[in-house]
């Protein structure tokens, strides 16, 4: 049901025109009402309106609301007293509402805070951060049941605030644990300092010993340089840099160059298709491809992990692929896998792009169903670049519409709604 006769008188009253100053309320627990906001919220002062954001297909709350209130000092009001304040068991966060838009599309003053102690909260965190700038929102990352995934997200209202909130707080000790406090969207190192490096993909001026030669040494002192092609007459090389730095600024510039002409780009526009395997072999081959050089052991051992055996002699890929629609075509694959990162091991992140354009939607892949699952249910509602993204499992071609994922509706993850056969970013959405 829509909300009591309260919000339709506070609607009546105020009359058309009116402009009403409006506040967000995230972190809400799913049974909250818009009955129940109005009841907290008008206890400060007259509130006109009320709207709990829900699923479009389920009608499940997406843990998030909007109160619009009729006067300025009303809603200062209630800001300054119900943020974090429990509403049905559980703490709520209350900001103002699109303030800025341009702000919260650009990104600007969002840092990270990971290795945060599960007993702090939202207050916590906002008043260890507090002393650096204008905070403009904290949210500590919870799951179903209210209680900390161990990191969070501070908003300030500048870069500087945010950089030096990031230099002073960077290993500072929260609650009896050293915070990791990074820019967000960043991502932090898991392997150690290199000097090998693996390339392939290679445009034509660079396909010899020399070409390549030339083109790497650009970046330091080469120690070592292996250059060969594969049964295909495909080239490729390893190379060993003297420092890791070079090596890093190498696969910095290099990896992901595209050598197509601007002709090609332009004929190749929608011919894109999310292939199957690793990252590598997902890569496509119009790419400079440069990235640390593995050992045999280690990719040995990362094929365990992507390919599993389905007790019948097939290997299966073990993959879970999400579909992250209604993306800002600003928002890059760094960010995009920074945002997924907190719940778990992400082996490919990828947002397809119409030459330089991005087309609005990604795919963010998880080794395991449990790390997809509950990235579907903490990513619910959550804004990025200022827009709100919609996450999915992204089902295969021929297996939309056929209820594949059992135990989730038959269509997506715990009634999130799954992926039919709608165009992009649309009702039904659009799967891998």
């Amino acid at each position: 049901r829509g909300p009591a006769s309260g919000f339709r008188t506070g609607l009546s009253m105020a009359g058309k025109g009116t402009s009403f100053v409006s506040l967000y309320v995230g972190d809400l627990q799913k049974d909250v009402t818009e009955q129940t906001l109005y009841d907290v919220f008008n206890a400060v002062g007259p509130v006109a309106s009320v709207r709990v954001c829900r699923d479009a297909q389920t009608r499940i709350s997406l843990g998030y609301a909007y109160v619009n209130f009729v006067k300025q000092n009303d809603a200062e009001k209630a800001l300054e007293t119900l943020n974090y304040s429990e509403i049905n068991g559980r703490p709520c966060r209350v900001m103002w509402s699109n303030r800025d838009p341009g702000k919260r599309k650009s990104g600007v003053g969002n840092v990270t805070i990971r290795n945060l102690d599960k007993s702090v909260k939202h207050k916590q965190l906002h008043e260890a951060f507090q002393p650096f700038g204008k905070v403009l929102s904290v949210k500590v990352a919870l799951d179903d049941a209210g209680q900390s995934k161990g990191y969070g997200f501070v908003q300030f209202d500048t870069d500087e605030e945010a950089n030096t909130a990031i230099e002073k707080m960077n290993g500072a000790n929260i609650a009896g644990s050293a915070v990791i406090v990074s820019a967000f969207g960043s991502k932090t190192k898991d392997v150690a300092a290199f000097t090998n490096i693996y390339i392939k993909n290679m445009p034509e001026e660079w396909s010899t010993e020399s070409g390549i030669r030339e083109k790497l040494t650009a970046f330091g002192e080469i120690t070592s340089l292996v250059f060969n092609r594969d049964q295909q007459g495909r080239a490729f090389a390893l190379c060993d840099f003297k420092e890791a730095s070079a090596a890093q600024a190498a696969v910095d510039k290099l990896h992901g160059h595209d050598t197509r002409t601007p002709e090609e780009i332009k004929a190749a526009v929608g011919e894109e298709e999310e292939k199957e395997g690793d990252e590598e072999k997902r890569y496509p081959d119009y790419k400079v491809y440069c990235q640390r050089a593995q050992s045999k052991a280690e990719r040995a051992a990362e094929l365990r992990k992507l390919y599993r055996n389905d007790g019948k002699g097939a290997r299966q890929h073990a993959d879970v692929k999400l579909y992250v629609r209604n993306l800002d075509e600003e928002v890059t694959e760094d960010e995009l896998r920074g945002l997924f990162e907190p719940y778990g091991t992400i082996t490919f992140a990828r947002i397809p792009r119409d030459g330089d354009q991005s087309r609005g939607f990604g795919f963010v892949c998880f080794e395991t169903m449990e790390q997809a699952t509950k990235a579907v249910q903490g990513m619910a509602g959550q804004l990025l670049r200022g827009k709100e993204i919609r996450v999915e499992v992204a089902e295969k071609r021929e297996e939309r519409g056929k209820g594949s994922w059992k135990g989730f509706g038959g269509a997506g993850i715990a009634g999130y709604g799954g992926l039919g056969k709608g165009g992009k970013g649309g009702k039904g959405g659009k799967g891998g």
